[in-house]
Formats: structure tokens, sequence, C-alpha cells
């Protein structure tokens, strides 16, 4: 594969540098070099192998596989293998302008309007298995214009950090005069659902949730846009001087909720086409997810539309809050960057959200905000220096691998993107698009690549190169099928095309069940029947493909012994002839028969001749002797007779002659175990008495230690007698 695909891209090299039209060119080409890296003697050539029966199904197998549509082109006798790698095609005759073989081309748009994200669109032809390449070049502006959006929690515990925002407009607005030189502002509040359990409804408290805190407040809200976006920077501070705070009960916010408002409601907020926007939250707590607003009965999902009416968030109340992949989508969709100014130990529950939302910073503010505008001017200085990318607008069936090639010469994922890059650097983006298939009935024709917090995007159109030339019937007379492989009720053709109607003849009809693969996952299903693939071990045959000569066993050197077929693992013998290697011929089960007509006597399997006793308790020529069955006593019990033959008639005397003679001399054993059963009764005996004998010795043994015992302690008693009489004597 790495062979053929060197192949074709110097192929492609050399037939860009030729001005002839036509294919032939880039085929010739493509011929050399296969030759040179010798392609045509690969071992594993796929597109010879696979039966291919139309062009169509030829070049969906890779990218190196071509189609002979000469009309005269007849390879290795009355059979044409019209599907092959290109140099075997040549060397097999056909001619060049024959030869069907679309090639991959990147065109880039001539029109360039982009100034920061080039090429603004790109056309590519790609066929099944094919890849295409293309660079993307990404250059950050020395300044842009800057949209900043407050989106601040106005909840209780807030107070003191509104109060700070009344001074931050003229200090920010200096300090990014060294950033941008249009610099706009604007003010938005949100607290939370104004439904149970996420305020107070009592009557007293639901027009003012801070009574806690002795506080005059406004009533609680989901989202109120308070100020759009202005160069005054006077009108800004006047509107937050005149914000009151609200409050809730529970400690999460609606802060997610009112951020996808402030993305999506583009004409309320003002947002410019042309600006970097930046989008401000400001919070001590965290927020709701999707499926906390089923807690207050509220069941429809977020739409992610804009819904302000006279700039009042409506659906607060019949909406559940969005979630977060919702909420990320709409924030790259509108180009939004995202800073989280979170004063108190919440930091780290946004900071660990950053992965989930691309494009957004997480900062610690401190107690009244005292470096919020320092935190909103570094957090704009690290957004511009990162550059990233996603594919939105994926068509099915086209993949994507994009690798960042950073300023310092580092190479990253392109969703990880490169950091620290100036104004005066560029970013380049190795894009790498793939079609496996041809999906022409569903899918998207393009796709689109963007840089997050760009305005500027790439469109990609794809176009999917699946058919052939010689299905246009205003050529040459070309053949696009081989109809050697098909029926003549699969196919019409005139003087130039072949139409298949393969819904006539559906993949059913070659699966032998309708749990098994499409022949056998071996073969190619065409016009109902199985065309088998070749490869390399050996023949696959039969209807369903389910034949072959190769994996089954062996015996003397040969397949199945030489006396069956190979199907599906298993040796299928011959008439005449059986065993798992069909060594044995059929005759041979003869000798497995005992006089009673049974093969093995029922225990066990004849081979060749020989009984394998399945059962480990039988043993004998036939399986026959089984001492310890259960059925010996039955299979036995009319011959037990014969071992005493006084008064037996004569009948009985000749059929004991017959059907007992061969087992006489083991009746006397098999007979005695009809004859001593086991005795549960005298088990009963046997462990009594072991037990009463086992237990009076424990006794005997117990009474001697005692006796013991008591003989020295006598003893010592006495020699202490003794002992004080010689005192008292001495005394």
């Amino acid at each position: 594969m790495c062979r053929s695909t060197l192949a074709f891209f110097t192929a492609a090299f050399v037939c860009l540098q030729n001005c002839r039209p036509g294919p032939a060119p880039f085929l010739r080409a493509a011929w050399v070099f296969s030759v040179v890296l010798g392609l045509g003697q690969s071992e594993d050539n796929r597109c010879a192998s696979s039966n291919a029966a139309s062009c169509t199904k030829c070049l969906a197998l890779g990218p190196e596989c071509g189609w002979c549509a000469q009309e005269d082109f007849i390879s290795g006798g009355s059979r044409s293998v019209r599907c092959d790698i290109v140099s075997n095609l040549i060397s097999k005759g056909c001619l060049i302008d024959s030869i069907e073989y679309p090639s991959v081309h990147v065109m880039p748009s001539e029109n360039e309007i982009n100034t920061q994200v080039t090429p603004g669109e790109v056309s590519i032809q790609l066929r099944p298995g094919a890849k295409a390449n293309f660079m993307l070049k990404i250059h950050p502006l020395k300044q842009y214009p800057v949209d900043l959006y407050y989106l601040v929690d106005v909840s209780a515990s807030m107070h003191n950090n509104i109060e700070k925002l009344n001074s931050v407009g003229n200090d920010l607005s200096r300090k990014m005069a060294f950033f941008s030189r249009d610099f706009r502002l604007g003010f938005g509040s949100y607290v939370d659902k104004t439904v149970s359990p996420y305020i107070s409804i009592h009557p007293e408290r639901i027009h003012n949730q801070c009574s806690d805190y002795n506080l005059d407040c406004m009533p609680p809200h989901g989202y109120i846009h308070v100020l759009s976006l202005t160069e005054n920077i006077t009108e800004f501070e006047k509107a937050v001087h005149r914000q009151k705070i609200s409050g809730n009960i529970d400690t999460p916010e609606g802060g997610f909720d009112a951020m996808l408002q402030a993305a999506v409601c583009e004409s309320h907020i003002g947002w410019r086409k042309e600006a970097k926007r930046l989008l401000l939250v400001m919070t001590d707590q965290t927020s709701h997810l999707a499926l906390d607003s089923k807690l207050a009965g509220i069941v429809v999902p977020n739409d992610g539309n804009c819904h302000l009416k006279n700039n009042v968030y409506v659906r607060s109340t019949s909406m559940e809050h969005p979630s977060l992949g919702q909420l990320s989508e709409k924030l790259i969709d509108n180009n939004i960057n995202v800073i989280f100014a979170v004063q108190g130990k919440q930091f780290h529950w946004y900071k660990d959200l950053l992965p989930l939302l691309p494009g957004t910073i997480a900062g610690e503010i401190e107690s009244k905000a005292a470096n919020l505008n320092n935190l909103v001017v570094e957090a704009y200085q690290k957004l511009i220096s990162e550059v990233k990318v996603q594919v939105e607008n994926q068509a099915k069936g086209i993949y994507f691998n994009i690798t960042a090639i950073c300023p310092d010469g580092t190479r990253k994922p392109g969703t990880d993107g490169c950091g620290n890059v100036t104004s005066n650097d560029e970013v380049l983006f190795n894009v790498t698009v793939t079609m496996k298939k041809c999906d022409v009935t569903e899918g998207k024709s393009y796709a689109i690549i963007k840089p997050i917090g760009f305005n500027e995007t790439t469109k990609i159109h794809i176009h999917r190169n699946c058919s052939c030339q010689c299905d246009d019937s205003r050529g040459s007379k070309r053949k696009c099928v081989d109809e050697t492989f098909l029926d003549a009720k699969c196919f019409q053709c005139d003087e130039n095309k072949c139409h298949f109607d393969e819904d006539q003849f559906p993949s059913e009809s070659c699966k032998s069940h309708k749990d098994q693969p499409v022949c056998s996952g071996r073969g190619v299903c065409i016009c109902g029947k199985c065309l088998c693939h070749k490869i390399k071990l050996g023949k696959v045959y039969g209807k369903y493909c389910e034949k072959d000569d190769f994996s089954c066993p062996y015996h003397q050197g040969n397949l199945c012994a030489g006396h069956g077929e190979c199907e599906a693992g298993r040796c299928q013998c011959f008439s005449g002839w059986e065993g798992d290697r069909c060594q044995c011929p059929s005759a041979s089960a003869q000798h497995c028969v005992n006089p009673k007509g049974q093969v093995c006597s029922g225990r066990g399997t004849c081979v060749c001749g020989k009984c394998e006793c399945t059962d480990p308790k039988s043993i004998g020529r036939f399986c026959e002797h089984c001492p310890t069955c259960h059925t010996a006593c039955n299979e036995n019990w009319n011959c037990v007779q014969c071992l005493h033959p006084h008064n037996l008639s004569q009948a009985i005397l000749d059929r004991c002659k017959t059907s007992c003679a061969l087992m006489e001399q083991h009746y006397v054993d098999q007979t005695s175990e009809c004859f001593s059963s086991p005795s549960y009764l005298r088990i009963f005996f046997i462990i009594f008495i072991v037990t009463f004998l086992i237990g009076l010795l424990k006794v005997l043994i117990i009474r001697q230690v005692i006796l013991q015992w008591n003989s020295n302690k006598i003893k010592s008693s006495a020699d202490y007698r003794v002992s004080a009489s010689k005192k008292v004597s001495e005394f």
C-alpha cells in the first residue's frame, strides 16, 4: 500500500508537469513508477484477486486499481481480467487511453477574499480509498476590533463584586488600547430559573429574595440583557451602577442558560462579524447542567435559539438548561471566546470544564474583583496567541486528519493547535482528507474547517469520483462490465453501455443461511451469484464460496486423504469413506458391531474399524465391558442362568451358547456386583463400631491421664508430711 501511494503521488507530479490534456500522461507516469517500485509483482494484489465484474466495483477496491475498458482486451485465455493495477493492465496489452483510473485533485479557490485563513475554499476530487492533502494557513492580525460582554451573576453573594464593576470601564479601556483601537463593552445579568426549588415562592419573598441579607433586591430572573455593546464607557458605568442584586435558594446558578442566549442573540447583543468576541462570565458558584431542570418539572429540551423579548429571556421557565455539548457548539458557531472570572473555591469546577468548551479560559478573581481588569487583559492575550481548528458539517464517509505545524517547528494535532503565536507568525495545518467508500445517496457535499475564535473559515467541497467514463454512452465503445462472470438476465447492454439491476438479485441469495455473511465472507455477490476471492493459500469455490482446498486436515500429505472435499474447515467425505480426514473405508464400520448388533455397544465411536470408547468406564474391543455402569446387571441378567446349566431346557442352552459365550468369562465379576449390592445397614454398623472404638479409646486415654495426675499429687503430699514430721522432731 505504501508503494502504491508513493507511485500515485509521483505519477501525479509527472502529470502536472505535462501540458498535454487527457489521462494518458498521468497513466504513463503511474505505469513507469509502478514498474520501478515493483508494484506489478506485488503478492497482495487485491485488484486482480477480487474478481470485480464492473468498473465501479473495481475502482471501489482501492486507489491502486484500474479498469481496462478496451473492447478486445483478453488476458489469460478465454476470460477477461479487466481489474488490475495499471502496470499489469499495460503489460497485458491494454491501451493507456482505455484504462479507467480516476485521479485525485485538490483545487484551491482562485478568488481569495480571506485575510487570516487561507485558502477560503477548496475543491477536492476523491476516489474510494484515496487521500488528498492541502495546507491551511492561519495568520493572526496585529490588532482586532474587540467586543467584550460582561455577563454577571447578580445573586446576593456577588454584591461586593458588582460594586467594583462601576469603576472598571475606563481602566480596562486604557489597558485594552495597547491591543485594540476599537473596543466596545456590553452588560447583562442572570440569577436562575424563577421556579421552585430554585427560588423561594413564598409570597413575602417572591419579590425580594434577599431579605436574609437585609437588602432591597430586584426580583429573580433567568437572564436580562441590560446594555448592548457600545464604545461609550460612561454609559456602561451608568448601567452597572443602576444594577441591583437579586437572589435565589440553591447554590448553582443559571449561568449556562444565560451564556447560550448571549451567544445566539447576535442582533440584541450587537456582536460584530469582524471583531474578537469575548464573553466574560463573573460568578462565585457553579452552574446548573442539562436535566437539572427536571427538579422543577421542566422537561422540554433547550432548542438553542434566541428567546429575548424586551431584553428578557422569556423561555427560562419552560425549557431546560443547555448541555455542555450544546453550549460548546453555539459558542463555536458564533465565534465566542469565554472568560470565566470566578471567585472562591468553585474556580476549579470551571477549570475542569475547559477541555469541554474550546476557546475558553478560567481565571480566579480576588476579593471585590480587585484584579478583574488584569485578568481580562491576560486572558485576551492568551486567547489571541492560541490557534486551534476543528471540522464542522463533516460529510458522511469523509475523514479528516489535521496536524498543526507551529512557528517553532513542533507538530501537534489540529485540535490542540499552537500556543504563543504572535501577529508576525503564520501557523500551518496539514489537512488530509480520505474517502473510504462511495456513498452518493447520503451525506453532505462539503465540510468546514473552522479556527476557534476566528470569523473566517475554509469551506471544502467534496466531489466523490465513483463512476467510470465508460459509462458515458456518448463515448466510444468501451466495456464497463466483464460478461464472463454474469448471467444474461442480470444485465442489459446496448452498443456502449451495460445496465445492472441489483435489486432484482438481492444479496440474500448469496448466503447459505440468513445469519451467515455474504458468500461466506470470501467473495462478492454479483447478480445473485458468488464470485469467490482468489487468495494465495489455495482455491476458494462453491455456491457460497464455502469450500476450499487448504483449511481441512491432511492425511499422509493429502487434503482429506484425497477422499473428500474441504468445506468450512471440515472434510466432507465421498461415498464409501469416513473419518475426520476421510481416511477410513466405510466398510470398516462392520468391524465395530458387537454380537447384539450395536456399534461399539453404544459406548463409543467406530474409527477405521476400531472402537474408541467415549465412556471412560468402558473397556473391551466393542466397549462392551463396563463393570461400574448402572446398567451392567440389567444387560447381563439373561445370561446369569447360563452359569448354572442344570435343569435348563435345550432352547435356553442354545441361547447361552450364541448370546453369552463371548462374555462368559466376565459374568462372574458382573453378577457378583448384582448379588453384592451395597448394604446400607452393614455400612451403618461398621461406622458405628469404628466410632464407638474411637470414643472408647479417648475415654481410656483421659482416664489414664487423670490417674497419673492423681498419683503425682498424692506422692507430693506424702513427701510434704514426711518433711514436716522431720522438722517437728528436730524442733
